[in-house]
């Protein structure tokens, strides 16, 4: 099948990261695949390093023109387009209104990568419940949120972020710190993610200030706005010893390794985070928040410890527990990496999103 991606602006972080790592699978499997996103978008830039076919397309507003010019393609191509996957507001509802104009409407799976609740009006309900074949969310809670605006569960699937285990996978922790520059001696708590107010680095900082054992030291791996905000609470709190800003790394696979615990301090509108799954994927202990669909991964006290949001005497409690108890960060470590090679791999999303289009491009032609 020939799949197009549409996406509005997805910004840095997981979901283009989801859209060439399923796109790539895809392709892998034998099927073709297109992206349409405005130059201006960080996937445009990030798909074609990976090779994969892009096509520059004005989807960020929803006005007439980026309409007409997304209605010209879909009509120059449709013979040989199966489905659309949209990935964001304005391209699911430009796409959903070219639809409303071609003779054979292509059909349209809307995939939902945050947990903000969608607006329950009569658009909304229009969009979500008939221009769209089907919803994707990337997590079970995300799933259940549609069913408040009138959205049969039966139209909806859970497929989260699938990881890739060929990449992400358990390694050495003395290599993985020789190459890292990390102390040997020292028990590293680390974080992999973009750097945004509402990735929790914040509150994760005030947790470690309140850990009286200077051994504990904290690697932030990442980039993003957010980082000179953290400088200064690093300066502010008296850790500079203790945390390492390691900015944005090409090889997160061999970080992950180096860490004795993993951490998702986030209270951002989450699926379930990539650098969750990358943790559990390396075998490493994880702690994590409820954000979003993140408890999909991180089931307290079997896969890791999951604690509430901007909750720093939680999360300080939880790092202590574990910084304490080598035996439950070994089960934990071990019953996360099963689960996920169970549940969370890449060839377990690419299964599940192959059937959702199958099924979708099936109901279109059967109408």
């Amino acid at each position: 099948m020939h799949i197009v991606h549409t996406e509005a602006d997805g910004g840095k972080g997981g979901q283009p990261l989801r859209i060439i790592n399923e796109s790539l699978g895809m392709i892998q499997r034998g099927h073709q695949v297109t992206l349409l996103c405005p130059e201006s978008a960080p996937l445009h830039a990030m798909a074609q390093q990976a090779g994969l076919t892009v096509v520059t397309m004005p989807l960020k507003r929803k006005n007439v023109p980026n309409l007409l010019m997304l209605r010209r393609w879909l009509q120059a191509n449709r013979d040989t387009i199966d489905v659309i996957n949209s990935h964001n507001s304005a391209d699911t509802w430009l796409v959903a209104l070219a639809n409303l104009t071609l003779s054979r409407p292509v059909p349209l799976v809307r995939t939902r990568h945050a947990s903000g609740l969608p607006r329950n009006n009569a658009s909304s309900r229009w969009l979500f419940r008939r221009a769209c074949a089907h919803i994707v969310t990337t997590g079970e809670a995300l799933r259940h949120q549609m069913v408040a605006i009138g959205v049969p569960l039966e139209q909806t699937t859970s497929v989260p972020s699938g990881v890739d285990t060929g990449r992400f996978h358990p390694a050495d922790k003395t290599a993985a710190r020789a190459h890292c520059g990390l102390s040997q001696e020292d028990f590293w708590l680390g974080v992999v993610s973009h750097l945004r107010p509402n990735k929790g680095h914040g509150v994760l900082l005030e947790a470690l200030a309140q850990i009286d054992n200077p051994a504990v030291k904290l690697a932030i791996v990442g980039e993003g706005p957010h980082r000179a905000a953290l400088e200064q609470d690093i300066v502010r709190l008296g850790l500079q010893e203790r945390v390492v800003m390691a900015g944005h790394q090409a090889d997160p696979e061999r970080w992950f390794p180096a860490f004795d615990i993993a951490l998702s301090p986030s209270h951002d509108m989450e699926g379930v985070p990539q650098g969750v799954l990358q943790s559990l994927a390396t075998r490493i202990t994880t702690i994590a928040t409820d954000a979003g669909g993140t408890g999909d991964a991180v089931i307290d006290g079997k896969t890791g410890l999951l604690v509430a949001q901007r909750d720093v005497t939680a999360l300080r409690e939880a790092i202590i527990t574990l910084v304490n108890d080598a035996a439950l960060r070994e089960q934990l470590a071990q019953q996360g990496y099963d689960y996920l090679r169970e549940h969370l791999t890449r060839e377990c999303m690419l299964a599940a999103m192959e059937k959702v289009f199958s099924d979708a491009i099936q109901r279109n032609t059967s109408r």
